[in-house]
């Protein structure tokens, strides 16, 4: 049997219905805007950081052109090989190494040039080579490859002993390594209105 309420009853569940329904319209509304309020926030943050940064390299701008002008006036052309067709400039990388091996005494037992790859207005030219030589005269002739100018770099090298396990070293006398690598330098791509050395 169902019980009615008295009034002073239905007046409080009443309010209490209406505040129930209240809360519920407050939460539908401050969910969504609270949401939207922190994508604001974050983007704000992520400019404001943007900004500051932006500004900083800002203020690098006199010693960043101050920097440019110092190596402008170091003719940066002389560290670039001379040729930049890729047959010309390999045999470039070629004669010099040559030069520089054949004088430290290291026999040079093949060479083969590598096809060439451009990368945006430098051309990278390389030629591999397979040399014979005691371990000191091997060491002079790679630190003179990379010290030449212009610039060479050695990349991938392999050196091999050519004495046995059971090799008994004679004293005063070097035995020979093999040592085979790519040496590399790099061509300026000619561009329109590039100035010749």
């Amino acid at each position: 049997m169902k019980r009615a309420l008295t009034p002073a009853q239905s007046r409080v569940l009443a309010i209490v219905l209406l505040l129930a329904v209240v809360a519920l319209a407050a939460l539908a509304v401050y969910v969504p805007w609270q949401r939207l309020h922190q994508h604001y926030d974050t983007a704000i943050e992520d400019q404001l950081d943007r900004t500051a940064r932006y500004l900083r390299i800002a203020a690098q701008q006199k010693s960043v052109e101050a920097n440019i002008a110092a190596i402008k006036k170091l003719k940066s052309e002389r560290y670039y090989l001379t040729a930049s067709a890729p047959a010309l400039a390999a045999a470039e990388v070629q004669q010099m190494a040559l030069a520089i091996v054949e004088a430290n005494q290291v026999k040079v037992e093949s060479t083969q040039i590598a096809p060439h790859k451009d990368e945006g207005t430098h051309r990278r030219v390389a030629v591999n080579f397979r040399l014979r030589a005691p371990l000191p005269a091997i060491q002079k002739s790679l630190y003179e490859l990379e010290a030449v100018a212009p610039y060479l770099y050695i990349d991938n090298l392999v050196a091999l002993s050519s004495v046995a396990r059971v090799f008994r070293p004679t004293p005063g006398v070097e035995p020979d390594v093999q040592v085979q690598f790519d040496l590399y330098g790099f061509a300026r791509i000619p561009t329109p209105g590039m100035k010749k050395p």
